[in-house]
């Protein structure tokens, strides 16, 4: 995976705080902090050599790559948080979230999400867990987990708020976490064949860590879960079986595949 040269601004005409607030988050994960000054997107990743661009405003967050400015959206994680918070059962087969009833996630804990990408199962995961659990999302990416930490800080729901988010690579960051850490490790690394999304996956496609998840990678999560290794494919699962997983039973024609394992 090429890291790629990226910088944090602000909208064109920043108040003092939104001034400040990019500040802090380009400081937050180690790259530049470009003022705005009026310029055009272009022109500003020109000056900085930037490859991409993250915008920062009161209400958005947004990249800017390749030329086109895409701001950060919950998306369908809206959707399923709305249907978690007004109480429909995560078992139930017509009002079932595929994530939530794989994970088994329950009030008061930890997950770790390995492979945050746009962060949509981590927010439902945090009004799942509610205010006595916790979850933590690495992101391989440091530009997309810049975008999605700052999108969801500036999401209305507390739930949002409570994920944490942290530019790392999945393996390593096992690697140095204690035995029986988090109750569920779940990956979600990115498909094999890409299909039809909503807005914004281009950009996890762009950016996002394209690497096959490993063995060696399962095993240290194995290692760090205490009720088990949730691992996401989509159909027809050819990634479960490269890694020998059975996917768990789903409903007819779903397009999305999962496993668990138990601890190591």
């Amino acid at each position: 995976m090429r890291p790629v040269r990226w910088a944090v601004t602000t909208v064109r005409d920043p108040t003092p705080a939104e001034r400040a607030a990019a500040d802090a988050c380009a400081a937050r994960f180690g790259v530049g902090s470009l003022e705005r000054g009026g310029r055009s997107l272009a022109s500003l990743a020109t000056a900085g050599e930037a490859e991409a661009l993250l915008v920062l405003g009161a209400r958005r967050a947004a990249l800017y790559v390749d030329g086109e400015e895409r701001a950060w959206q919950a998306g369908m994680g809206e959707l399923r948080l709305r249907r978690l918070l007004r109480g429909e059962p995560a078992g139930a087969q017509r009002t079932a979230d595929p994530f939530l009833a794989a994970a088994g996630l329950r009030a008061g804990d930890a997950l770790l999400d390995a492979t945050l990408g746009l962060g949509m199962d981590a927010l439902v995961a945090a009004g799942a867990v509610g205010e006595r659990g916790r979850v933590l999302a690495a992101e391989a990416s440091a530009p997309l987990a810049a975008l999605v930490a700052e999108g969801l800080a500036r999401h209305p729901s507390p739930a949002a708020r409570r994920v944490e988010v942290v530019a790392a690579d999945a393996a390593a960051l096992l690697a140095g976490l204690p035995d029986r850490s988090f109750d569920v490790v779940a990956f979600d690394p990115m498909f094999r064949h890409a299909r039809a999304q909503g807005a914004g996956f281009d950009l996890v496609r762009r950016l996002g860590d394209a690497r096959p998840l490993a063995p060696e990678t399962l095993a240290r999560a194995r290692r760090v879960c205490r009720r088990w290794v949730v691992v996401k494919d989509g159909t027809p699962g050819w990634d479960l079986a490269r890694l020998g997983l059975a996917p768990l039973p789903s409903a007819r024609g779903a397009h999305r595949l999962y496993a668990r394992l138990p601890p190591a």
